[in-house]
């Protein structure tokens, strides 16, 4: 799967990943978080994921 086509499906499903810096850009991605995160948007998150690589 593409960067792309991950980061579009995360940022319709509310999240937003960035890729990694340098050489990293064309192997990784990287997760911040901002505010209050609950245990219940790391289990979305996570079912997103499930979703898309399932």
């Amino acid at each position: 799967m593409s960067y792309a086509t991950l980061h579009d499906a995360l940022k319709a499903a509310g999240f937003v990943i960035y890729t990694g810096q340098g050489e990293f850009s064309k192997t990784l991605f990287r997760i911040s978080t901002m505010g209050n995160l609950t245990s219940a948007d790391l289990g979305r998150l996570l079912q997103c994921f499930a979703i898309l690589l399932g």
